[in-house]
């Protein structure tokens, strides 16, 4: 749309009009001698022709409101004294100009424009007639010539902006990045875009006349063109994925949508086709499908490897840890110091080792031997994990305490080692006071967040992810043994629930917060 504050008509094509119209300087001071002595000759001129449009459909939602209406009552009588007073300059044309502008934006037709203003004339003429009999005739040609001026001017500027914004809309259809063509109730093209032609490989002019029929690659089981434009005025439209043809190379992959416009019978409606290549959208999924497929396949191969070499090798590593043990029995205080010392550390290497490979096996089962998720209590489950640590609670005076507890889809065997293990990681890293552990739940609208607060020594916010990787420890052994996979299983059993696991400093005082998700529904 024009700025409002730029010049719609130079001041010499305005002459130039005035000059054919026959609008001279004598039209406007005959104009300005017959304007009404009484004021409220104009108000009640105003106030018939807005109860006459308050009256018809296209402009009655303008005067529902008195305050609206009252102001545009002011507005048409402030205008009906200027066209008799002026000045009849560039900037009273230049406001007729805006006149339209404003109509096309609200989008009051021209037509309607025109009628009251035919309105206007029929009462101002008869006041004219009633008032100067003896030059009405004058007086009235002067009236019109500016009326039919001023009638040109606003349905003017109201066609300039039809014209800038059917402009506007042909550049957009012009440069859409996807292919346009828009055909008519039998699906012959009327108008396609630059892209259009770019796809199917011929100049967009001559995609104009053709069946989009044509343009189909249709196996003898496809819909037909028609069968789809069906589908779009039942579903206000249609979109799917359709084989074009391409000049001079294979047909195409194309995302398609259709759409139907308006119409006033159905072989005038219209059909509004967009389409795009979707080769290599097609390419880059079967390309992802294939390396998601692979890492599967891979991951799976590297759990069952790490399962196959733990397995493996316990036998050799329990003859080795029972032939160590066996030696520090036998010669224990026989040989030198020395002597001691070594077979020492052999018998503590092989059970590290051998708890190792335990933690190991434990670690690849999680994805491999797990069984099938079912509801269950957690309540049930925490009890149980409560069981197995019964002889360690005792020893520390640990205390774990809890909120209310649901019901959650999973494996029992897995939740209740995820549970064990976030409580006795509580209780292993405690601080000088007695262990205190406690456990909500928050129900979510896809999921359960559990939180396990304890008073412990707590986890430096750096070491937040570190802590889940498997054979990571932030301590030495000598200050708290265990082979550093206990919270790299509760990861992993998380994951297999599909939910999340992380850990925070405890909002109040020293401690850890360690917080993870459960799916609400899920059966594997």
């Amino acid at each position: 749309m024009s700025d409002p504050l730029t010049p719609l008509i130079e001041p010499s094509e305005l002459a130039s009009r005035k000059t054919f119209i026959g609008l001279e300087e004598s039209d406007f001071l005959l104009l300005q001698a017959s304007l009404p002595k009484d004021k409220e000759v104009l108000a009640e001129i105003a106030q018939t022709l807005n109860i006459h449009l308050a009256q018809l459909d296209e402009t009655r939602l303008y005067f529902s409101d008195p305050e609206v209406a009252q102001r545009l009552q002011q507005a048409q009588v402030d205008y009906f004294h200027s066209l008799f007073t002026g000045p009849h300059d560039a900037s009273f044309f230049q406001k007729r100009f805006l006149v339209g502008q404003r109509h096309h934006q609200i989008g009051l037709k021209p037509e309607w424009y025109i009628g009251a203003f035919c309105h206007y004339l029929v009462g101002i003429l008869r006041h004219i007639h009633e008032e100067h009999p003896t030059d009405a005739l004058e007086r009235t040609l002067s009236l019109v010539k500016i009326a039919l001026f001023d009638i040109s001017l606003t349905t003017e500027a109201y066609f300039r902006a039809e014209h800038e914004q059917l402009t506007l809309l042909s550049k957009v259809f012009q440069d859409n990045i996807e292919g346009v063509v828009i055909t008519d109730s039998e699906g012959t093209i009327q108008h396609a875009n630059k892209m259009s032609g770019r796809l199917i490989g011929i100049p967009p002019n001559l995609l104009i006349g053709t069946a989009f029929t044509e343009l189909m690659a249709m196996p003898a089981a496809s819909p037909s063109f028609a069968d789809l434009c069906s589908n779009a005025l039942e579903q206000e439209q249609w979109q799917g994925e359709v084989e074009l043809n391409r000049v001079g190379t294979p047909a195409f992959p194309a995302k398609v949508t259709i759409m139907g416009m308006d119409a006033s019978r159905p072989d005038l409606r219209q059909w509004v086709v967009e389409f795009t290549d979707i080769t290599e959208a097609r390419r880059n999924q079967a390309d992802l499908a294939a390396r998601t497929e692979e890492l599967f396949r891979s991951n799976r191969d590297l759990e069952q490897f790490a399962y196959i070499a733990s397995h493996d090798l316990q036998e050799p590593l329990r003859m080795v840890a029972s032939y160590t043990q066996l030696l520090a029995r036998r010669y224990q205080g026989k040989l030198d110091a020395d002597a001691d010392e070594f077979i020492h550390y052999a018998v503590d290497g092989a059970e590290r080792m051998q708890q190792l490979i335990n933690d190991l096996l434990t670690f690849s089962r999680i994805g491999t031997q797990g069984s099938q998720h079912k509801l269950v209590d957690i309540q049930l489950i925490l009890n149980r994990a409560l069981f197995n640590l019964k002889s360690t609670m005792e020893d520390t005076q640990s205390l774990v305490t809890h909120g209310p507890l649901p019901e959650v889809h999973g494996d029992t065997t897995q939740l209740v080692q995820l549970f064990q293990n976030l409580i006795g990681n509580a209780i292993k890293f405690h601080s000088q006071d007695s262990p205190r552990i406690h456990i909500e739940v928050l129900e979510r609208e896809q999921d359960w967040l559990f939180s396990v607060l304890d008073n412990g020594i707590g986890i430096a916010p750096e070491y937040a992810q570190q802590v889940f990787s498997i054979f990571q420890r932030l301590h030495s052994r000598k200050e708290y043994p265990g082979t550093g996979i206990g919270l790299a299983l509760c990861k992993k059993i998380v994951e297999r629930h599909h939910g999340k696991i992380w850990v925070e400093p405890a909002p109040k005082g020293s401690g850890s917060l360690f917080q993870f998700t459960l799916i609400k529904e899920h059966t594997k």
